[in-house]
């Protein structure tokens, strides 16, 4: 019916992170609506509910339910009838003499039918497990669709975060330098520092105070990205509920790839759909197979009718008829008998006449396929294609996913070494840069090698922050996989 491949890491890292390190300026959120607290719980509920893609996938579903019922239905018995109304005017057959009658004449005629189908090569049973692994495919295909959704709301969740600890980081950056432009401007006002000391510090504010802007930038567009995915016209501005999370370690994560794998198999139902399918394609051909063998029904009818062309027969008296001569000495002595004279009475009754013209039959129906112009093999040889190519699809769905988890379980590594050196670069940076600071305010050196040390250290907490959640990101696209709750 349709295809579906697993969610690219690399495409929903990299559009999380895009946005999230967008360097073009933005417009706030803003809204009339009340600031709404959202939990990471809330918000995945909240998608769930309002994704237009999930209530598609809901609708598909109830559309399969139906075919599964109805191929169970298809087993009973048909019942069928038939009321058949018509008039004629003027010189018309009459349907009881089979003679002409200037009458107009009514005729009415009532029917039931019935067929009962008592074997036909398993098509029915076959068509029924078919449709049932159709339905359970669907039911995957939904499942996989909330999980889709679900994930992309924590990441899209934990790039706020993200963003707002990059933002805070910069914030503390301006701070620090606009400390140090006090001071410097004291020790200006005595003539201890050259004045183009301060108006270096002033640039180097102006610079941090744009890279504010910048990171303030990419917040708004990632609340605006969640928001969207909420896709709630009833939130309009929201603030998320901190939540704690892991600290990055290349030796946390206790499963390896083929176990991950070994988990992710039994659990995406992506994979799990692939396999209904193929199973699926499998009656598919024992549907088409069938076509190849005799079906045997039963069915039955019933039929009558009503006309106002038949009368009762009404007997008005008596009358003499000759019957003949007979001839005695020569003379003819006619001969006469008495007889009831009969006449036209009135219609026969509507129910009377049903009663009386009622028509029934049983009968058996055998039918052999001899020669269909070779329909049948092309059937039974196109039923076979698709399914293997239902093979073919679950194959490259397990690929996929092999192929994924090995690029997130490598990215989750290298986040987590990455955040590791990050923690001792940050911590020897920090010691160097003290040491710098304090040198800077009692002279000793230049502006040039202060503004390379706090440079160095402001990168290197960017940088850390950055791992940290890239690291987070990884282990919970991994526990996606394993089919594991996304929340904290």
């Amino acid at each position: 019916m349709y295809r579906k491949s697993f969610p690219t890491i690399a495409s929903l890292f990299a559009l999380l992170f895009t946005l999230a390190f967008a360097a073009q300026a933005q417009t706030a959120i803003q809204g009339n609506g009340t600031l709404v607290k959202l939990k990471l719980t809330q918000a995945v509920d909240i998608a769930l509910q309002h994704n237009l893609n999930v209530k598609s996938y809901q609708v598909s579903m109830q559309n399969a339910e139906l075919q599964f019922q109805q191929a169970k239905f298809n087993q009973l018995p048909s019942l069928s009838g038939n009321i058949n109304q018509s008039a004629s005017f003027g010189r018309s057959i009459n349907p009881y003499t089979n003679g002409y009658d200037s009458r107009n004449i009514n005729y009415n005629n009532l029917g039931l039918n019935a067929n009962v189908m008592l074997f036909n090569g398993g098509q029915l049973k076959n068509n029924i497990l078919q449709t049932e692994f159709t339905l359970k495919a669907t039911q995957e295909d939904l499942q996989s669709i909330r999980e889709n959704i679900s994930l992309q709301v924590v990441l899209s969740y934990l790039s706020i975060l993200n963003a707002e600890d990059q933002l805070a980081i910069a914030k503390t950056q301006t701070e620090i330098t606009k400390l140090q432009i006090e001071r410097t401007q004291k020790l200006v006002n005595a003539g201890s520092v050259a004045i183009s000391t301060l108006l270096d510090l002033k640039a180097q504010l102006a610079n941090e105070e744009s890279n504010v802007v910048s990171f303030q930038s990419a917040l708004d567009i990632n609340k605006l990205t969640l928001l969207q995915l909420l896709n709630d016209s009833a939130i309009s501005q929201f603030e998320l509920e901190r939540i704690q999370v892991p600290v990055p370690n290349s030796s946390a994560y206790e499963l390896s790839i083929a176990d991950i794998y070994a988990k992710a198999v039994e659990a995406q139902p992506l994979v799990r759909a692939a396999d209904f399918r193929v199973q699926g394609a499998a009656k598919s051909v024992d549907v088409a197979k069938a076509f190849r063998l005799p079906t045997l029904s039963l069915s039955g009818s019933w039929s009558a009718n009503q006309s106002n062309a038949l009368k009762s027969v009404q007997v008005l008296g008596t009358q003499e008829v000759t019957l003949g001569n007979v001839n005695v000495g020569g003379v003819n002595y006619p001969l006469t008998t008495t007889q009831p004279k009969y006449g036209e009475g009135s219609t026969v009754g509507y129910f009377d006449q049903l009663n009386n013209t009622q028509n029934k039959v049983v009968s058996l129906n055998l039918s052999i396929p001899i020669f269909t112009k070779y329909q049948n093999r092309t059937r039974v040889s196109q039923a076979n294609l698709q399914k293997v190519n239902a093979e073919i699809e679950a194959s490259k769905a397990r690929l996929t996913l092999r192929q994924n988890i090995e690029q997130a379980y490598v990215n989750m590594l290298n986040a987590a070494k990455k955040y590791e050196a990050g923690v001792t670069q940050v911590s020897a940076l920090e010691e160097s840069f003290r040491a710098s600071e304090s040198k800077f305010g009692a002279g000793t050196i230049d502006f040039v090698s202060y503004n390379l040390q706090k440079t160095n250290l402001d990168k290197a907490k960017l940088s850390l922050v950055q791992s940290k959640y890239d690291y987070v990101f990884r282990t919970k696209i991994l526990d996606y996989y394993q089919g594991k709750n996304l929340t904290f």
